[in-house]
């Protein structure tokens, strides 16, 4: 009697602490982030994850609650050019007007995009399937949009909590 007490006790508490554990494989990471159309530099918290085209993804949540995309992407788009930045998610599409590619080097390029929680929720559940600017557009693969996904989870998750 007392021993199936203990298993049934075991599997219930084993139970709790498996539903306990976060789903989030990533970890946040202290960081700031420099917006050079405003000349600032942000400090708060991020995730990013790199790409099979060696392009990265950050989701950056700063200490005044503000949302930020960062991408450095390894083809040229048209440095400093200022144009409208399409970000499509499946079927959707996020417009950044006034989006400026700055050259960091010969073949990388970044953008940095102010969004809103509900594109996050956008990002949850379809990632990011490619970007164009100015007529150029880049595919992501599934791979690089399942990432982008599981990033954008755990990004959600962990700011605002299961929903």
């Amino acid at each position: 009697m007392k021993r199936l007490i203990g298993v049934i006790a075991g599997v219930f508490l084993s139970m709790l602490l498996c539903r306990a554990q976060s789903k989030c494989a990533f970890t946040f990471v202290e960081d700031t982030l420099s917006i050079p159309e405003k000349g600032i530099v942000m400090h708060g918290q991020s995730l990013e994850t790199v790409l099979k085209n060696l392009s990265t993804v950050k989701l950056f949540k700063s200490n005044d609650d503000k949302l930020f995309i960062k991408f450095v992407v390894t083809e040229n788009f048209y440095f400093d050019k200022v144009d409208v930045l399409e970000i499509r998610s499946g079927s959707k599409s996020y417009y950044a007007k006034g989006a400026k590619q700055y050259k960091i080097n010969k073949t990388r390029g970044m953008f940095v995009i102010e969004v809103f929680k509900n594109y996050i929720v956008t990002l949850k559940d379809d990632g990011i399937t490619s970007l164009v600017f100015n007529a150029a557009e880049s595919d992501f693969t599934k791979q690089d949009a399942s990432q982008i996904r599981k990033i954008s989870i755990c990004f959600y998750e962990t700011i605002y909590g299961k929903k």
